[in-house]
């Protein structure tokens, strides 16, 4: 799968399935699949917000120089030694654009 919002990074692989890409300075960032899975649902659900999305994966990549995007920081699918953890709503609560995840099973028994 090709990753478009990063299409002018550099592409590096140290998994076969988590996606690594690296900015000019050396500022490393890796995306897990649910992750992005995650971020195209904010792409079509607040298209307005995504660029807003993106700038502060940006922000925190550059900041904190190794970074992992992932689905559960206590579970990271590719664990990086020395990277910081982010999960989507710690990328989107702090600009104001609130994820909600349907995805999860029903709160009402049978």
């Amino acid at each position: 799968m090709n990753y478009e919002e990063f299409k002018d990074l550099e592409e590096i692989f140290d998994s076969k399935f988590v996606k690594g890409f690296r900015y000019k300075n050396g500022e490393t960032f890796y995306i897990e699949p649910a992750f992005y899975t995650q971020l195209m649902f904010l792409k079509e659900t607040y298209p307005n917000d995504f660029p807003k999305v993106l700038e502060e994966m940006k922000r925190k990549t550059l900041e904190k120089k190794l970074v992992s995007f992932v689905y559960d920081f206590e579970n990271p699918f590719h664990p990086v030694e020395g990277s910081f953890y982010f999960e989507i709503t710690d990328i989107t609560d702090p600009i104001k654009v609130f994820y909600e995840d349907k995805s999860r099973g029903s709160d009402y028994g049978d």
